[in-house]
């Protein structure tokens, strides 16, 4: 773990500047303009591209190599935020700038993390690998407690300029730590070697070919499609709910989303310590299951402050030990030779899910429930959830967590996905072809 250690170390530090650098650049968005449009158009434009790009960008892990994939990523992100810190300092940054750079930075973001997590099992033994992913999943909490604090600490003293600079350094510093460490190049099948650019169009369509010729891996990949369907509703609507049943509580908002950052420290810390000794696919449905309840359902049904800040710990705090496992699972079932490809299709089947959410939350609530929470006849669910906006808002998170309950129940029956994943005996080696 000593080699992994010292990458995912400069590699958190990176995603903690980067996670700074988009606080701050969305605070300057809303100073510019004052429009939440243009800064929910900028974060569409961030995560679409990556997403239709991923299956591109795992057949170029493939090609050239995890470590090299994730310097490649590594020195593209690094020259956006040049980008962005020249155009600040030289008055000429606009609005439409940011949305160039979001869609470029998005292609990128999606090279980088296929290759992380392709880079991963060239690092660490088999049987670690829940460990080594739950260290990873620190990234996500860690930058959403570290990052608006930061970042506000140096706006406060200095201006974007720093911040970007800030941003920068940690790219370079963790660019050259994985130059240092020696990483070895997946294995390669007899004759792959040769293979050249002009069957790339075939590299392309070989994750998607790969993951459908599997049954376990097609249930695993529908169950997060239905997770990350949920999540996104469950993102959109989070704060609005809080904003309704709390008269505009800033304060107490904070305090709930600070929570769900400090929940998936707690979880990522618990799975980078013992996540290696429960059975993968426990983790995947159980933890489905508990953060499902405790998250959208919880939120949905609960109108206590205490009952807000629980839920969104406790949902922050198991969604580690998810997406440890399940990474796992794949990383032990591929070979390391087509994790690239198999990641790239797996990243852009599974996240679709995820603007479709985003974009459909706000005008479900608007348009086809709160009509329902008008109506005279509705005097139960107004009294359990609310009135008008307020529960509609409050019915589709409901909805959500039961969808995600129902998800993972209905997988817990199926005799493919029981014990699938597991770490393989020693000297057996991963499949070559899909179970």
């Amino acid at each position: 773990m000593r080699r992994f250690s010292l990458v995912w170390s400069t590699q958190l530090m990176s995603a903690i500047g980067s996670g700074t650098a988009w606080f701050a650049i969305t605070l300057w968005v809303w100073a510019e303009s004052g429009s939440a449009t243009l800064f929910a158009m900028l974060t569409l434009l961030s995560l679409a591209p990556g997403l239709a790009m991923a299956p591109i960008a795992g057949a170029l892990v493939d090609r050239i190599g995890p470590r090299v994939a994730v310097l490649v990523g590594d020195g593209a992100l690094a020259i956006t935020t040049s980008t962005v810190l020249t155009l600040y300092l030289t008055g000429n940054l606009e609005i439409w700038h940011l949305y160039v750079i979001a869609v470029f930075e998005g292609v990128m973001e999606s090279l980088h993390l296929v290759a992380y997590m392709a880079l991963v099992p060239l690092l660490v033994v088999e049987e670690r690998l829940v460990r080594a992913n739950g260290m990873i999943s620190l990234a996500a909490p860690g930058s959403e407690i570290l990052a608006p604090a930061l970042g506000g600490v140096l706006l406060a003293l200095t201006d974007l300029s720093m911040i970007l600079l800030l941003d920068l350094v940690t790219f370079v510093f963790a660019a050259l730590v994985l130059l240092m460490v020696r990483t070895p190049r997946p294995a390669v099948a007899e004759g792959e070697q040769r293979r050249s650019w002009v069957v790339f169009r075939a590299d392309l369509l070989f994750g998607f070919t790969y993951i459908f010729r599997s049954r376990p891996l097609v249930l695993l990949l529908l169950l997060f499609f239905v997770l990350n369907f949920s999540g996104a509703i469950s993102y959109a609507l989070t704060t609005p709910l809080i904003m309704l049943r709390s008269g505009d509580d800033q304060a107490l908002l904070g305090v709930v989303l600070a929570a769900g950052g400090a929940g998936g420290v707690l979880g990522a810390l618990v799975v980078s310590a013992v996540g290696d000794r429960f059975q993968r696919m426990t983790l995947v449905l159980g933890g489905m299951a508990i953060g499902s309840v405790a998250g959208p359902l919880l939120l949905g049904l609960s109108w206590t402050p205490w009952l807000w800040i629980a839920s969104s710990l406790v949902a922050g705090a198991v969604l580690p030990a998810v997406n440890s496992a399940y990474q796992a699972i794949w990383q032990s079932h591929v070979p390391e030779r087509q994790q690239g490809r198999v990641f790239g299709a797996r990243r852009l089947l599974a996240q679709s899910s995820l603007p479709l959410g985003l974009l459909i939350a706000g005008p479900v609530v608007d348009y086809v429930l709160t009509p329902l929470f008008t109506d005279t006849g509705a005097d139960t669910m107004v009294t359990l959830l609310g009135e008008e906006k307020t529960g509609a808002t409050a019915l589709f998170l409901v909805f959500a967590g039961l969808l995600g309950v129902a998800a993972a129940l209905l997988a817990m029956t199926s005799a493919r996905l029981r014990g699938f994943g597991e770490p393989v005996a020693e000297g057996a080696g991963k499949a070559s072809e899909p179970a």
